[in-house]
């Protein structure tokens, strides 16, 4: 279940310094050679393997290339750990709850493990939330993004979604359904707490505006074959489709759909997340799909630019997929807490609860009382030609509530 992962030349340095100085040696805060160096810890966690390796692979991405960042810079910029580099522990959660819930317990027993940043499905971070909760240890959800995280949490003050929640994905999507006009939507989305949570919401958005799904099927993760559920989809004629999955499976969902003549508008609350992964892998039937993002390619104050040419050039990909933007993120969260005075786990949450990032590369971050993100945004976009071109802007306003914004803020 561990394993060390650093691709960053400086980040393997680092280790082999602590590793090479220190044996098994562990405090609380962090290890430290002989010579006063430092090292940060942070449990990264993500399916790793398994049917949706590909988040946990966008995962690591985005979280080794924000410690890049922060080491390359001189490691922690202030606080009693300034000058501590940012290294990773790797649990590998294959998207199933007991795993998950093993891995936190093995976190929090490890001293030498300041935070939590990972997590792809919904239903991992619900089981591990409320350990990380017991034990006031700082957990930071990327791209998991239930708002049922923070419930089972129950109301703890150490864990964090740094994701807008369900609510947001579904509903920018949803209003976009409804202002293009279609009135006999069907849906079809993945069991569990993220596809039943986000199809749930969308029924409940769709409700609000006085329209009934024509169908309402679903699928787990295991499954490759969707024909019977899009068969029964197609006998009730709709009039565009919602599918709740994640890129790889709705490229299939996309292809077989084609196969039996459904083809309709589709529209994606939060699976295709405006990454190479959906676009390649549905080809020219991608055309025409509607999906959001936190990223926009067209943003261009100076840390999204940044942001997406170094990305860029660590992964050669040419957009910022979600899982990596949140994973990102929520290690920058980490670097600033501890920059702002944090020494370590014990009073990490603290200083979490106080940071405040102007502009991460997707814009502010912060966190709120309860441990959601503060004007979280996501910008629609519908794939013409092979890209993604962006016309509306949503921001989170509240827990189940959404405002439209300009599409360049």
């Amino acid at each position: 279940m561990k394993r060390w992962r650093l691709a960053a030349p400086a980040l393997v340095l680092a280790l082999a310094l602590v590793a090479g100085a220190c044996g098994n040696d562990k405090k609380d805060t962090a290890a430290s050679t002989g010579g006063g160096a430092k090292t940060v810890t942070i449990a990264l966690g993500g399916p790793f393997s398994g049917a949706d390796k590909a988040t946990g692979d966008n995962i690591r991405a985005g979280a080794e290339l924000a410690a890049a960042e922060i080491n390359d810079a001189g490691g922690i910029a202030g606080g009693p750990m300034q000058g501590a580099r940012i290294a990773f522990e790797e649990f590998d959660d294959a998207d199933t709850p007991a795993n998950g819930a093993a891995n936190m317990r093995t976190i929090i027993d490890d001293k030498a493990l300041v935070a939590f940043v990972g997590s792809g499905l919904s239903d991992v971070s619900t089981a591990m939330a409320p350990l990380a909760s017991r034990e006031a240890f700082p957990f930071l959800s990327a791209y998991a993004s239930s708002e049922k995280i923070l419930e089972a949490a129950k109301d703890a003050k150490s864990v964090f979604v740094v994701p807008p929640t369900f609510p947001a994905y579904a509903f920018s999507v949803t209003d976009e359904l409804l202002k293009a006009g279609h009135t006999k939507p069907a849906i079809l989305h993945a069991t569990g707490t993220y596809g039943d949570g986000i199809a749930g919401l969308v029924v409940d958005r769709l409700k609000e505006k006085s329209v009934t799904p024509v169908a309402n099927e679903s699928f787990t993760f295991a499954d490759t074959d969707f024909r019977v559920q899009l068969a029964k989809i197609k006998d009730a004629t709709p009039d565009s489709l919602v599918v709740v999955g994640l890129a790889t499976i709705d490229a299939l969902v996309l292809t077989q759909a084609d196969e039996l003549g459904l083809r309709v508008p589709f529209f994606d609350p939060g699976g295709i997340t405006n990454n190479d992964t959906f676009i390649n892998a549905a080809g020219a039937l991608a055309e025409g799909v509607v999906g959001n993002t936190p990223t926009r390619d067209g943003r261009n104050t100076p840390a999204a630019t940044s942001l997406r040419d170094r990305y860029k050039a660590a992964t050669g990909q040419s957009v910022i997929p979600d899982p990596a933007v949140f994973a990102y993120e929520g290690v920058r969260a980490v670097a600033a807490a501890f920059a702002a005075g944090a020494s370590g786990r014990g009073d990490l949450v603290e200083y979490l609860h106080q940071i405040s990032i102007e502009d991460t590369g997707v814009g502010p971050l912060k966190f709120g009382e309860d441990g959601s993100r503060i004007g979280g945004r996501l910008y629609v976009f519908r794939i013409t030609g092979g890209k993604p071109v962006f016309f509306q802007g949503y921001e989170q306003t509240g827990p189940k509530a959404v405002r439209e914004i300009p599409v360049d803020d």
